[in-house]
């Protein structure tokens, strides 16, 4: 049965990246830049080590290990605080068997000038007061169930609805996720994620639509515990996989299969203060830090960028408390 719905879910990736390939690519690149400080320090290699509120996002079988009910906000500043990206979830299960969740994230650009209407035909030259500002927007809702099959392998899946505003322009677009998340031996875990299962329209008001293309993730991570110094480390890798023949933008390519690799590592003393560090599909230096106290855990994680966007911050506050379901 477990391997029968791994098959499945593959084979559902498969068919629908090849369906797809004459639609443009990277139409849902809005989607990936990641939910949560702490995954996000690790470098997004967070397919298999996803157990809070956050899985969600990265995979929502993982949701099973969110004990009571959640709630996070994460809040980045990209590219010279130019781009504001935030994050916002919350989880509780529904019995000891399953859980639900909802996240919302959206990226915004404010204050953009728009100087289209203010040209002076007389004088031949702009007229700043008729310069206008308008803000744009992408927003992503994710609403999440997640089971447990038995006390090894949990599953999940994810409605996803978006609205993109570009002032004259606004999309709407509806998609699926699903995930596995499973334990084949003692702290070695094992997942797999894929976005986009059936591939995710995005329909726009005056220009052609657009398709996100499926794209699977799989992970591994182990804890290693050390109880004479109380200390977890905990290494994990993801490998994601495209179907849109991504040639120059991935770093491995063979004919419409293409691949990206992430790593990182988690070292927590005594689960009150986490050290992270990774490498992204960018090649780029991540690295982060958190610190929990009771019912609340602060996370920052910060993303070197190495050229004139400037790097990226980002700070998680993450509530905790008693389920209410």
């Amino acid at each position: 049965m477990k391997r029968s719905l791994i098959v499945f879910l593959l084979i559902i990736f498969v068919s629908q990246s090849v369906q797809a390939l004459s639609f443009r690519k990277y139409a849902g690149e809005f989607l990936t830049l990641g939910a949560g400080s702490r995954a996000l320090g690790m470098a997004g290699a967070f397919t298999a080590v996803a157990n809070d509120v956050t899985a969600g996002y990265w995979n929502p079988a993982g949701l099973i290990g969110a004990d009571g009910l959640q709630i996070q906000f994460m809040h980045s500043k990209q590219f010279l605080s130019s781009i504001q990206y935030n994050y916002l979830a919350a989880s509780s299960p529904m019995d000891d068997q399953s859980t639900l969740g909802v996240s919302f994230l959206y990226l915004t650009v404010n204050n953009i000038k728009d100087s289209r209407d203010a040209w002076n035909e007389a004088e031949q030259k702009v007229d700043p007061s008729k310069v206008t500002l308008f803000n744009t927007g992408d927003y992503s809702f994710l609403f999440s169930y997640a089971r447990r099959f038995d006390d090894r392998l949990s599953w999940g899946v994810n409605v996803k609805m978006m609205y993109r505003d570009y002032k004259v322009d606004q999309a709407l677009g509806l998609g699926f996720d699903a995930g596995l998340r499973y334990r084949p031996l003692e702290n070695l875990y094992l997942g797999l994620m894929i976005n986009d299962l059936t591939s995710t329209l995005i329909a726009w008001n005056d220009h052609p639509k657009e398709l996100i293309k499926p794209s699977a993730r799989l992970g591994v991570t182990y804890k290693l515990l050390i109880p004479s110094v109380d200390l977890r480390i905990q290494p994990a890798v993801d490998i994601k996989f495209y179907g849109e023949n991504r040639q120059y933008s991935s770093q491995v390519n063979v004919g419409w299969l293409s691949a990206d690799f992430f790593s990182g590592v988690e070292l927590a003393y005594n689960e009150i203060i986490a050290l992270r560090v990774g490498l992204d599909d960018l090649n780029r230096f991540n690295t982060g830090i958190g610190v929990q106290i009771p019912r609340i855990r602060f996370d920052y994680s910060f993303t070197s960028y190495q050229s004139e966007l400037g790097d990226i911050h980002r700070i998680s506050f993450h509530l905790q408390f008693d389920g209410i379901l």
